[in-house]
């Protein structure tokens, strides 16, 4: 949508390519990087010596600098109660001292001013907005060159609305995924009170699962299908015949089947379908081998495999004869690479009940 969005626009002064910009942009995991490379696009696209930086509100009109390009980092320790940003406009700024500097007090205006906001000759501030969700403003200031015209400000505000969209869209898979996690902890929470031995079981092996995520250094999105993947991976024992503790062969795919609706949660189910496929290939349901193993099942394999041997739903060993054990399935049923990478976790000093937790702070969304 954005991509069609912006095929239309006008560009200034040789821009580079807006098109392969926009790509880049939306590549981004996190709301700060997608702030600074459009605060960054915008200066080195636009003529002059141009910085600027993007504030964001709350109800209770508390502002915070969330990203700024050119200016100190120590800007975004600042918390201004008075600035252009409450009238965002699009427009181009008459007189930025009085907007910026008058309002707030001496202390403030004494660090912006050490950090040079005072020296702009030329000032705009545009709106950075997707649907139903206002993200906050953007001011760009000009140090050196010619004062901003109206077309730069049509070409700011453009951009502003695409980093609001892109801002909005992350905004509200965000509270999608938040709301997946509140279901899919309470309903497996549900499925395991009715056996006691399962209590804990598909909480501890996400977060074994996320903790080998992070050490692969996983994007936030592969994180996010990782916690679904490992959350949720024995749901297709609800369909067993055997009961929740039956190892039936049939329950990952159908695991997989349950969720082949929702979109959200597609990738997830390949995690789910395969993390009974073994390295060697003698696992179900496919016989997949090696690489061609999804990651996520892979990462989930072991997670599942570790809390077996180490808690007391399966064998409860010591932590050294599970990593003998884990060592020993190297190659055969997991991912040998991966084993290693968990048992240098485990040698990290982090008892198997603190991996075992899954913390809101953990939680990549």
């Amino acid at each position: 949508m954005l991509r069609r969005f912006f095929s239309g626009a006008e560009t200034t002064n040789g821009t580079p390519d807006s098109l392969s910009a926009i790509d880049k942009l939306l590549k981004l995991d996190k709301s700060l990087d997608r702030s600074i490379a459009t605060l960054k696009y915008l200066a080195t696209s636009l003529p002059g010596d141009i910085k600027g930086y993007i504030v964001c509100g709350n109800d209770l009109n508390e502002y915070s600098f969330d990203a700024m390009w050119g200016y100190s980092p120590s800007l975004l320790t600042l918390k201004p109660k008075h600035g252009p940003w409450r009238d965002p406009g699009p427009r181009l700024i008459s007189n930025l001292v009085q907007e910026l500097f008058t309002p707030n007090d001496q202390e403030l205006r004494n660090a912006m001013n050490s950090m040079g906001l005072r020296t702009a000759k030329s000032s705009l501030v545009v709106p950075i907005s997707g649907r139903d969700h206002a993200y906050g403003a953007m001011v760009l200031n000009r140090h050196e060159g010619k004062d901003f015209t109206e077309t730069e400000l049509r070409h700011a505000s453009l951009w502003g609305s695409i980093l609001g969209e892109a801002q909005a869209q992350a905004y509200q898979l965000r509270r999608a995924r938040l709301s997946l996690v509140e279901f899919s902890k309470a309903f497996v929470e549900a499925i395991e009170a009715q056996d006691f031995t399962l209590l804990g079981h598909s909480q501890r092996v996400t977060s074994y699962a996320l903790a080998i995520g992070r050490a692969l250094e996983m994007s936030r999105d592969e994180l996010a299908d990782l916690y679904f993947a490992g959350m949720l991976h024995d749901i297709g024992k609800l369909g067993s015949e055997g009961g929740l503790t039956n190892e039936d062969k049939d329950h990952p795919q159908r695991g997989a089947n349950m969720l082949a609706s929702s979109e959200l949660l597609e990738n997830a189910s390949e995690g789910i379908r395969t993390h009974h496929e073994n390295w060697d290939g003698t696992g179900f349901p496919l016989g997949l081998r090696k690489e061609n193993i999804p990651l996520l099942g892979r990462i989930v394999a072991v997670a599942d495999i570790f809390d077996l041997l180490s808690s007391d739903r399966g064998h409860a060993l010591p932590l050294h004869e599970v990593e003998k054990n884990l060592e020993i399935r190297a190659g055969k049923e997991l991912d040998p690479s991966l084993v290693s990478l968990f048992i240098n976790i485990l040698r990290q000093g982090k008892s198997t009940e603190e991996l075992g937790q899954v913390k809101e702070s953990d939680l990549p969304f």
